[in-house]
């Protein structure tokens, strides 16, 4: 816990939290919902400036960023944590029931990952980001129907009714542009080899890769001594 004393929290003060820290503590994760941005903490707060200065000052402190695919690629695994059912921040049962409780959520959600193979073949740019788009928490959290008592945000839409019909259309047309990449009559069993020839590919480049940086490495030791 850091009292009010600490504040204002500057971005060097707070990497030199993390810094402090135990050194076995090699990753530490950051959550933060995006409403942070501009709505809970004011533009003028300089919010953004905060984040803005962030790198540079892990940077001097010798702290670095990663993606998760890069942390469980770097460090092993210490341990299991037994998760039974998800968990959330949301409503008094902090559970999926906000974003997957009622049935138009639910067949928003399964069509949405119905074409997650095919996306995962693609290498369009477009359908990439409007992937990323389209699993955005909040395109589900618009839908819900719950009454908590509290008054929800929907955006743009005035009804979980008119965010549905306004998802699916959106996800409707997203999915005509992925059956013309890659038709629905391929076969799951093809869909897995070809998904399999590309993870076999990608490990055979990081392999490449680190067999070239290891070369460069030696040729830069031996010019070096010469």
């Amino acid at each position: 816990e850091f009292g009010l004393e600490r504040y204002p929290l500057f971005a060097d003060k707070y990497i030199g939290w993390i810094a402090g820290l135990p050194e076995e503590e090699q990753v530490i994760n950051i959550f933060m919902e995006l409403s942070a941005l501009g709505i809970s903490q004011s533009l003028s707060s300089n919010i953004l400036q905060f984040f803005k200065a962030l790198p540079a000052c892990a940077k001097e402190k010798g702290i670095s960023f990663s993606t998760p695919t890069e942390i469980v690629t770097k460090f092993k695994s210490v341990d299991q944590v037994d998760v039974p059912y998800p968990l959330s921040w949301a409503d008094e049962e902090r559970d999926t029931s906000c974003w997957l409780g009622n049935v138009m959520q639910r067949e928003a959600f399964n069509k949405l990952y119905s074409v997650a193979g095919r996306v995962h073949l693609c290498n369009d740019r477009r359908i990439k980001q409007d992937w990323d788009y389209l699993q955005a928490s909040n395109n589900f959290r618009f839908m819900t129907t719950k009454k908590t008592g509290l008054w929800l945000n929907r955006g743009i839409y005035d009804s979980p009714y008119d965010a549905f019909t306004n998802y699916m259309n959106i996800l409707g047309d997203f999915i005509s542009r992925v059956d013309a990449l890659y038709p629905v009559e391929i076969e799951n069993e093809e869909l897995n080899s070809l998904l399999t020839t590309i993870k076999n590919q990608g490990e055979e480049i990081e392999k490449l890769q680190k067999e070239l940086d290891k070369y460069k490495k030696k040729a830069a030791k031996k010019a070096a001594a010469e």
